[in-house]
């Protein structure tokens, strides 16, 4: 198993030049790719194999101010790019468009070999190669940076972030995760509205989620505000690059405090499984989904922005890791059948009452209980006895109502815009 550490970085102009020699490699591999199909008389991206990628790391070879090992990552990335669209298309996808975007700013990153972590007298430094002949990228660490472990980084990537350079650090965990709990099977149902709903075979979970769509909300009428008055600037000066600044600076915020959100959550849900002996995680599977959406102009921008994809990745790893096995189960019709009498009726509101036999639950919650039967083989069989009602989780931090009250804060004070 692998996990990832951040570290926020003083923002310094190596960091843009290392970003956009990076992107230098990869706009050479867009110019480079054509004409090795060319000389090998294939159609354009039809030949990508291991010869037409010997023949790309030669080339580019020593002509970047960038470690081997970056250069060649940056060549893997491509051509697994370059591969994701070859399988879309065997698919059927006739959307999917090959890598051919150039780019300003590219994502670095360095490998064991080019990494070095350093404790002196004057404190605790990590040293990046930039190749032969060139003097290595020094980065001093803060003081409580934990060096304990530090002989099991096998990645580090340089990332532009919200306005920001940030250190992505990959470390390699060697420790076997532990045997299940547990021989129950929970069912999750992703939403969002609520992020997580889940169904254990006797009792139904909501995780309340109004807290995290208000920070979106917020988030996209502060966008707005800052686009109008950077619009109205004059582009480059001293006043747009004030704005630019501040706009990143507070969207960063919300941004991180919609991830404490998720983090709280899925945690709460790994707590759960273990209380109470699940040992397989079955989610709704929602690839694709948004290919489907078209709700209108407000709704559609709340559901492209509905992040099931970061939750079912943060679920997967932090059960994983406990020993809970995490599998994905198609989601067809669990929200519209009964679980009573097998019927299947769309809700249209977020009560699902079934129009053959009167059973009325929670929708999610219908959703929850048939994403489990589906996985077992169950979705035909009614339920033998009434259901329990579903309890509701509500998300307790300084931002919600909720702890609003209890520390005796303005119930608007967290959701202010600033001035702008």
């Amino acid at each position: 198993m692998q996990r990832t550490k951040t570290l926020n970085l003083p923002e310094r102009s190596v960091y843009t030049q290392i970003s956009r020699d990076a992107a230098t490699v990869w706009n050479e591999l867009l110019d480079l790719i054509p004409v090795y199909q060319y000389q090998q008389g294939y159609p354009y991206h039809f030949h990508f194999g291991k010869d037409c990628q010997t023949w790309i790391n030669t080339r580019l070879k020593g002509k970047h101010p960038l470690h081997s090992q970056s250069v060649q990552y940056v060549s893997y990335r491509y051509f697994a790019a370059l591969r994701s669209y070859h399988t879309h298309r065997r698919n059927g996808n006739a959307k999917a468009m090959p890598p051919q975007k150039r780019r300003e700013h590219f994502t670095n990153a360095w490998l064991k070999a080019a990494i070095r972590f350093e404790l002196n007298l004057l404190g605790k430094y990590l040293f990046l190669s930039m190749g032969k002949g060139r003097s290595p990228l020094q980065i001093k660490l803060p003081a409580t940076f934990d060096m304990s472990d530090v002989e099991q980084v096998v990645l580090i990537e340089l990332v532009y972030q919200n306005g920001r350079h940030v250190l992505h650090m990959v470390y390699r965990d060697d420790a076997e995760p532990p045997d299940a709990t547990g021989d129950e099977v929970l069912g999750v149902d992703l939403g969002e509205i609520h992020p997580l709903v889940t169904h254990d075979g006797s009792e139904t979970l909501i995780f309340n989620g109004r807290y995290i769509r208000s920070l979106y909300r917020l988030r996209n009428k502060a966008l707005a505000q800052f686009q109008q008055l950077i619009a109205n600037c004059e582009k480059f000066s001293t006043g747009y690059r004030r704005l630019v600044q501040r706009k990143w600076k507070y969207l960063h915020r919300l941004d991180r405090q919609i991830m404490d959100a998720f983090h709280k959550h899925t945690s709460k849900l790994r707590d759960v499984c273990i209380r109470r002996g699940i040992g397989t995680l079955v989610i709704g599977d929602l690839k694709g989904i948004r290919r489907r959406m078209k709700y209108g102009k407000r709704a559609n921008q709340k559901l492209h922005q509905w992040a099931f994809g970061k939750l079912a990745e943060m679920i997967t790893y932090k059960c994983e890791a406990v020993g809970i096995n995490v599998v994905s189960c198609d989601e067809a019709y669990t929200s519209q059948t009964c679980p009573a009498c097998g019927e299947r009726h769309k809700p249209t509101n977020r009560n699902y009452r079934c129009k053959a036999c009167g059973f009325t639950y929670h929708r999610d919650g219908v959703g929850a209980i048939n994403i489990r039967k589906k996985y077992l083989g169950q979705l035909a069989v009614p339920v033998a006895a009434a259901m329990v009602p579903p309890r509701g989780l509500r998300l307790e931090t300084r931002g919600c109502p909720l702890a609003r009250r209890k520390s005796g804060m303005s119930p608007t004070r967290s959701k202010r815009i600033p001035s702008l």
